[in-house]
């Protein structure tokens, strides 16, 4: 279309004051209202006009083209009409028509025009205004408008606009030989262009109300690096031009690239299909999406329902499947066999659409989107009456101080807000039943923000300010146990977080989702205590008036039916009353078990068993290693037959030759033999493993070596599990079809959205490769250990400790030299390995001790001693020795080899190891003959060691008072004279240190000496 049409059809729409002669000819407000111009689109969809009058067609609906060629008027670009049977009425209604086009032609030009003259006039004096902010050396070459002196101008030279001039002062001596340089041609450009340019780039941004992003995009430097080199005669493209042949033009280069890298190695790693159906801006839409290992995702084609459904059309399966069937059928026409997945969300007329090309294309298999999965168990959790109370308790929250409907405690919230974060402001997020786990995303941030809450409901604004929020829900927002409950709750539902994630991204994740879902199955039993411990707190009265809250407009959802819920009918969950009144039975963590066990099914899916079992990661292999059965090694067998058999009888030779050849490659996979038993394949430095891509690990080490093995767990590992993408599509449509555009034809939404979508993909694929450039770690799978490390309450200790501490719990060589010099770094040293652990004293099972993590104890005969603290004592400590023959050692690795769940592992010498065992096993009625550790008291207040003379004294009935400082000790060293019970540090130890040593008294030996 031409760039004038849409102007010509605002001008002929307009009312006309002008008279039609009585005639034949009717009034004519565009120029298709003529009889004598037929619209029509042919067989292949083109869109072609016909005059009747000389019979020529001509392509796209273009009203100025067909106006100028009934006209018989030359610039219209198109053929004049070569008919000589145009009745004068006819002429003269064609030629009102083309007067009063060019009229607002004439008048949009010059509008056009005092548009560009006050743009310019703004942009010069904005330019100075740019340049006035900058100091800039002037170049001596245009620093002054006068022309070069004949002094200056070199023998048989002649002035010119290039200035040749001499590279010498006027007082040069003329002895020596005249040098002259050329400037550059840059220098004889406008100096103020430079400043010119960033204002109307600028000006551009901001009047257009463009994102401030554009001005760094990669794309507009290259619009500014080509307009440099382009004729100065160079018209830029018009509107229609940029919709029309254009914006075809893009999209087919943007579709032939797309289908190019989905075929890339189609038949090595296969396809995948998916799609979703949403709402947007009152239109019914489907899209259809593809992916491959070389493209996360394509999308193929956004289909606009409305037609089908005005001529009683239905969104059912055959409808569906009929929209997806002609891009598998293109796809396995290129590549036989080559789409292996079809992912659809749980509505039932799509799964059914699903089994109608399973049925079609017997080798593919439908999988529900593990994100979906995911969602409905969180839409389940929150039906559950003590969830519901947070969840309502969440969204009061988010209407008082996170909407902005009102005013004031938002914006204390959000100066708040601003405080706590280093000057961000970080708001809450408001959550809605359509978005998937949008409770529990939003309660995390709530936890996040828990401190700016607290001080804004403290604030003296906000006291003073009396506004109308629900004092009940003030005063539950200060016990520490609402946000104690909230983050329990947050930790026990947590890990099914990490699986919406798993299936929410793009990657290649098949072989790690039965991974991850036997994990959850694991973790959800530890969850299972931390609920039935919340159960009991909310039948308390503090939580039972969070029922009478008011919630008002905070439950609407701030969702236009966008994802299409609406349309969606999902399985039937219904229960009946025996299984209600079981439920009622149940305990909380039982039936939030229940709820999983429900969904999960949906996740175990053939395709992910097959993935889990031929993973070479190396906590996937070991696992499905100790834990493959009979049922798992079934799913196997469906799904290869399915793959790679489904043209062979059931009980042909050639399906019996490919499943023994799977099988026993199967082995030697599983074994690490054969082809597998090469080292360096399973490396914990192989680049594969560690960033998780086994599929391209089976290219590399099974598709060649083995017949059948290997090209089904290529196959198999390079799918992804979900269909966000799907989801993610229609943001890229609502980003179009938006404000003024929300009338784009459904036509253009596809072609933009796709290029739109295409380079937004291949933006990040950049950002991401470079990402896993720069990154060694490997990839990591969560366990308890790090959902409890999120949330601080959970953790064993008030440090964060690694996963795994390793402590040699023995006098190492280097500590011979430290443990007696007193200085910084040897203090250091010393804390990093002992700071921070525990252990129980084996003189006394009942005494556990924590070892301070930030000082250590000097004296002057022992050297360095770690401070231990008792449990719920932080006023006395007691020092443990570090050296030689000390129980310091031994009590560790007694305790650590007792406690294992405290991730820190004892490393013990073999001499030591059978000793450590008997250790352990004492109980704490038994005092077991070790060498006793050297103890020396702090010096602390009287009252201290008074409360500390007592707590011993009612201890344990059978110590002693120590025969130097009278305190109460168990009599393990005795004075060899008087036989009283003595500290070892009261007394002078006789003959060898160590447990049962004799300990002889001051005035024994005073008598002695």
């Amino acid at each position: 279309m031409s760039s004038s049409d849409s102007e010509y059809e605002a001008v002929t729409e307009m009312n006309d004051s002008g008279s039609t002669p009585d005639s034949n000819c009717k009034k004519l407000h565009v120029i298709w209202d003529d009889d004598k111009i037929e619209k029509y689109i042919d067989n292949d969809g083109t869109q072609k006009w016909k005059c009747l009058w000389c019979g020529k067609s001509f392509l796209y609906w273009n009203a100025t083209k067909a106006l100028f060629h009934v006209n018989k008027e030359g610039g219209g670009n198109v053929r004049r009409c070569m008919s000589h049977t145009i009745d004068k009425e006819h002429r003269q209604e064609y030629k009102r028509l083309l007067d009063k086009y060019m009229q607002q032609k004439q008048s949009q030009k010059s509008l056009t025009e005092s548009k560009k003259r006050s743009s310019s006039e703004y942009i010069v004096g904005a330019a100075n205004a740019y340049s006035a902010t900058r100091r800039k050396k002037v170049n001596p070459a245009i620093a002054s408008d006068a022309q070069p002196t004949a002094e200056s101008v070199p023998p048989r030279k002649t002035t010119t606009l290039l200035n040749f001039s001499q590279d010498s002062t006027p007082n040069s001596q003329s002895t020596t030989s005249p040098r002259y340089f050329q400037p550059k041609l840059s220098d004889v450009v406008d100096p103020h262009s430079e400043a010119q340019l960033t204002m109307a780039i600028a000006d551009l941004i901001h009047s257009c109300g463009l994102p401030f992003s554009l001005a760094s995009h990669h794309k507009f430097h290259r619009v500014l690096s080509l307009a440099k080199v382009a004729s100065k005669k160079y018209i830029p493209p018009g509107r229609n031009k940029v919709a029309g042949e254009l914006l075809d033009l893009n999209y087919q280069l943007y579709k032939q690239q797309m289908m190019e890298m989905l075929q890339k190695e189609a038949d090595i790693y296969g396809i995948t299909f998916f799609g979703d159906g949403a709402t947007v801006k009152k239109a019914p839409l489907i899209n259809i999406l593809a992916s491959s290992v070389h493209l996360p995702v394509g999308c193929l084609r956004i289909v606009d329902c409305t037609g089908h459904l005005e001529n009683d059309g239905r969104k059912d399966a055959a409808y569906i499947s009929e929209l997806f069937l002609p891009h598998i059928t293109e796809m396995e026409e290129k590549v036989p066999k080559c789409t292996d997945l079809v992912i659809f969300d749980g509505a039932s007329n799509v799964q059914k659409a699903g089994q109608l090309l399973a049925a079609r294309f017997p080798h593919v298999s439908v999988i529900h989107g593990a994100e979906h999965v995911i969602s409905l168990f969180y839409h389940d959790v929150f039906l559950l009456r003590e969830f519901d109370l947070l969840k309502r308790m969440n969204r009061l929250i988010y209407k008082y101080f996170g909407s902005g409907s009102m005013h004031s405690p938002y914006a204390i919230f959000s100066k708040q807000s601003r405080d706590h974060n280093g000057g961000k402001s970080i708001g809450l997020i408001r959550a809605a039943d359509t978005r998937m786990a949008g409770h529990v995303i939003s309660m995390l941030r709530t936890l996040r923000l828990k401190d700016p809450l607290l001080s804004t409901i403290s604030s003296a604004s906000f006291i003073q300010g009396k506004f109308k929020i629900e004092k009940k829900l003030i005063d539950v927002l200060k016990r520490d146990s609402t946000w104690e409950f909230m983050t329990r709750f947050i930790r026990a539902v947590f890990p099914m977080l990490i699986v919406l994630r798993l299936a929410d991204q793009k990657d290649p994740v098949m072989d790690k989702l039965y991974f991850y879902v036997r994990r959850m199955d694991q973790t959800l039993e530890k969850s299972k205590v931390i609920l039935d411990d919340l159960e009991e707190q909310t039948r308390g009265v503090s939580w039972r008036i969070l029922n009478d809250l008011d919630e008002g407009d905070s439950l609407c959802d701030d969702s236009e039916s966008e994802n299409g819920q609406g349309d969606k009918e999902y399985y039937d969950d219904s229960t009946t009353e025996d299984e209600d009144a079981n439920k009622a039975k149940k305990s909380l963590g039982q039936r939030v078990i229940d709820i999983w066990r429900k969904r999960r099914d949906k996740l175990v899916t053939d395709f992910a068993i097959a993935g889990w079992m031929v993973s070479p990661m190396r906590d996937i292999y070991e696992d499905a290693r100790k834990n493959m059965d009979g049922d798992h090694r079934d799913a196997v067998d469906r799904l290869l037959e399915k793959m790679v058999a489904s043209e062979y009888a059931d009980d042909s030779e050639e399906l019996a030759k490919i499943m023994n050849t799977f099988w026993d490659e199967f082995e030697h996979f599983r074994s690490k033999s054969g082809h597998y038993q090469k080292t360096y394949i399973w490396s914990v430095t192989n680049s594969d493993l560690t960033t998780g891509k086994s599929y391209l690990w089976h290219k590399k080490n099974s598709l060649i070596q083995t017949k059948v093995f290997g090209k089904f767990a290529c196959r198999v590992c390079s799918k992804i599990v979900g269909m966000g993408s799907a989801e993610r599509s229609w943001g890229d449509v609502k980003h179009l079809k938006s404000m003024k555009r929300s009338h784009l034809s459904a036509q253009a939404v596809e072609k933009q959205a796709t290029i739109f979508g295409a380079s937004c993909m291949a933006d990040a694929a950049l950002e991401r490769q470079k990402a896993q450039e720069n990154t060694t770690d490997p990839y990591k799978f969560w366990d308890d250990a790090d959902f409890d490390k999120q949330f601080d309450m959970f953790a064993d200790t008030e440090e964060d400790r690694p996963t795994k501490r390793y402590v040699k719990c023995y006098l190492e060589d280097w500590e011979q030299e430290y443990a007696h010099k007193k200085d910084d770094v040897s203090e250091a040293r010393l804390l990093t390995k002992y700071g921070g652990l525990e252990f129980d004293d084996i003189d006394n099972l009942s005494d556990h001790y924590k070892i301070c993590n930030k000082e250590l104890a000097h004296h002057r005969t022992d050297g360095w001693c770690v401070k231990g603290y008792k449990d719920g004592d932080t006023d006395e400590w007691t020092p443990f020795a570090i050296d030689q023959g000390e129980a310091l050692h031994d009590c560790l690795s007694t305790y650590y080899t007792k406690h294992p769940e405290k991730n820190v592992v004892p490393l013990i010498l073999k001499n030591n190891k059978e000793v450590i065992a008997d250790l352990a096993t004492v109980t704490e009625t038994t005092n077991t003959k070790k060498k006793r550790s050297k103890k020396r008291k702090s010096s602390v207040s009287k009252t201290t060691t008074q409360k500390a003379v007592a707590t011993s004294e009612s201890a344990n009935s059978t110590m002693e008072p120590c025969g130097k400082c009278g305190q109460m000790v168990q009599p393990v060293h005795r004075c060899d004279k008087c036989m009283r019970a003595m500290h070892v540090f009261c007394g002078r130890t006789i003959g060898d240190e160590g447990h049962g040593a004799p300990v002889r008294c001051s005035e024994c030996d005073d008598k002695n000496s």
